[in-house]
């Protein structure tokens, strides 16, 4: 039973990487000779650039996720878990986003679709500004909440006191 995670995991990994490979290089060639032959959208140099990505995505999940056998099955390296989250998520996600930016570039003959591909680096920046300022809070660095700011006047009596004060303002009922 040794090694049993490490088989599932590199089975799951060739799966992963021959449905990417067939999905990516099937609309890479379909959506490459339609653009060609139908001289729809009237460019394909847009269509080359923003396909860059895509590839180096691919570039990057094949060269960490294949796993490595040898000629009697024994596994020499596993490759990185292509269903983890984190990173390998995002390079699926730009695989997929090219692929969806050429449908909508083809189907509606404009090279304008590509503006939309502009989403990707947004989001990048967006989880990036995140941890920055997840970072400065950590380290103190940030501007501090102005309820931070309005407390010690309260705070400065003890919890004590502060009991003491809300009994007091309490009636106090007496039994025979």
């Amino acid at each position: 039973m040794a090694g049993q995670s490490a088989k599932k995991q590199v089975a799951s990994n060739t799966k992963i990487l021959k449905e990417i490979h067939l999905i990516t290089w099937t609309t890479l060639v379909f959506f490459g000779l339609f653009t060609l032959y139908f001289n729809r959208p009237a460019s394909s140099k847009p269509f080359i650039f923003f396909s860059l990505p895509s590839l180096a995505s691919l570039f990057v999940l094949e060269k960490t996720g294949r796993p490595r056998v040898d000629d009697s099955g024994k596994i020499i390296r596993q490759g990185q878990d292509l269903s983890a989250e984190g990173l390998t998520e995002y390079l699926f996600d730009v695989i997929y986003y090219t692929i969806i930016c050429q449908f909508l570039a083809f189907a509606t003959g404009s090279n304008k679709m590509w503006w939309l591909y502009l989403a990707i680096p947004a989001f990048a920046g967006y989880k990036v500004y995140g941890l920055i300022s997840a970072g400065k809070e950590m380290f103190g660095m940030g501007k501090k909440p102005a309820a931070q700011n309005a407390a010690p006047e309260e705070s400065q009596k003890s919890k004590r006191q502060q009991k003491m004060e809300k009994r007091g303002d309490k009636p106090k009922m007496r039994y025979r």
